[in-house]
């Protein structure tokens, strides 16, 4: 995705690499940063364009745009995704967007009745399935 200055604000694939390398620009960055309330206190940093997803710096997650702008992605996480995340053991960046959207949609659809989230309710509907480059629910 194109933004108006120019800058690419996507991440894709290298031709014959599975590895997903960091195409944004700082004004593309700092607006996300900014769009989403991620706080200056978690430092978050723009990727350097070698950087791919797969390489996790100490201290840090990895996070894709798309989570926050197609899947209701929020800082700080529920408890309920933290559950979630540690039940299966996996960071963020390795479940799918479409994986994020289940998630976030048994949640709101759990509070919406009246009811806390709960893990095993979640694993009676949901399986996390390997493909590709992302686990999918």
């Amino acid at each position: 995705m194109a933004s108006k200055t120019g800058e690419s604000s996507s991440s894709s694939a290298q031709e014959g690499s599975d590895a997903l390398y960091v195409k944004w620009g700082l004004v593309s960055f700092n607006n996300l940063v900014q769009e989403y309330g991620i706080r200056a206190e978690w430092n978050p940093v723009l990727p350097s364009k070698t950087d791919t997803t797969f390489l996790l710096k100490v201290g840090k997650i990895i996070l894709f745009s798309d989570f926050f702008k197609f899947c209701n992605f929020r800082l700080p996480i529920t408890k309920f995704c933290k559950f979630v995340l540690n039940h299966y053991p996996i960071r963020i960046s390795q479940l799918h967007p479409l994986g994020q959207v289940k998630l976030r949609q048994f949640e709101f659809a759990c509070i919406a009745l009246n009811h806390i989230p709960e893990l095993t309710v979640f694993r009676a509907f949901f399986v996390l399935v390997w493909k590709s480059l992302f686990f999918y629910l």
